[in-house]
C-alpha cells in the first residue's frame, strides 16, 4: 500500500501533471485494505474481470453491428443521432441505458420510420436485459464463489482445530491408562 501512496503522491507533483493532482483522492481506496467485507467485494470483482471481458466483447460486437445498421437505415433522415458511425454507437448506448429512448428518439424515428421497432425492441431485449444481466450475474456468481471459498477455509481452520483437541485428549486418555 505504501508503494501505491508513492505512486499518486509522485504523479500528482510532477509539474506537467498538474490535471493528475486530483490522483490524489485514490488514496482512500486505503479502506478496502482495511475492511474485509470490502475487500471481499473488490476481490469478487477483480476475479469476474476476465469473464467481464468476454461479455463487453461481446457487447462491443452487438453494438458495431447496430451501429452500422442505425447509421445505414436511419443515418440520412435522423443525422444528430445517427448520422456517423460513433453518433449512432452513442445513441443505441443512451437507448441501451433506457434513458429518454423512447421519447427522445425512437418515437421520432417510428415517425417516420413505423417498422423502426423490429430494429429497436430486439435490440433493447439482447443488450439491455440479456447482455447487461450476463454481467450483473458474472459478478454475483464470483462474489458467491469468493463468499464460499472464504466460509470454506473457516471450516477447514475449526475442523483442523478439533481434530487436533481429538488428538490432544486421546493423548491423555492413553497416558492415563
Amino acid at each position: 500500500m505504501e508503494y501505491f501512496d508513492f505512486i499518486i503522491v509522485s504523479v500528482s507533483l510532477v509539474p506537467a501533471a498538474q490535471g493528475l493532482s486530483v490522483l490524489r483522492s485514490l488514496r482512500i481506496l486505503r479502506v478496502v485494505s482495511v475492511a474485509p467485507r470490502l475487500r471481499r467485494v473488490v476481490e469478487g470483482f477483480i476475479t469476474a474481470l476476465p469473464g467481464m471481458a468476454s461479455v463487453f466483447l461481446l457487447m462491443g460486437i452487438i453494438f458495431y453491428i447496430g451501429s452500422v445498421m442505425a447509421t445505414k437505415l436511419f443515418g440520412a433522415d435522423f443525422p444528430e443521432w445517427f448520422g456517423t458511425l460513433g453518433r449512432s454507437s452513442y445513441s443505441l448506448f443512451q437507448i441501451m441505458t433506457l434513458e429518454s429512448w423512447s421519447m427522445g428518439i425512437v418515437r421520432p424515428v417510428m415517425e417516420l420510420f413505423p417498422y423502426a421497432w423490429m430494429f429497436f425492441v430486439p435490440f433493447i431485449m439482447v443488450i439491455t436485459f440479456a447482455v447487461v444481466n450476463l454481467l450483473v450475474g458474472l459478478i454475483v456468481n464470483s462474489m458467491q464463489d469468493a463468499h464460499s471459498e472464504e466460509a470454506d477455509q473457516k471450516t477447514d481452520s475449526y475442523r483442523d482445530e478439533v481434530l487436533e483437541r481429538l488428538k490432544a485428549i486421546e493423548a491423555r486418555i492413553n497416558t492415563d491408562r
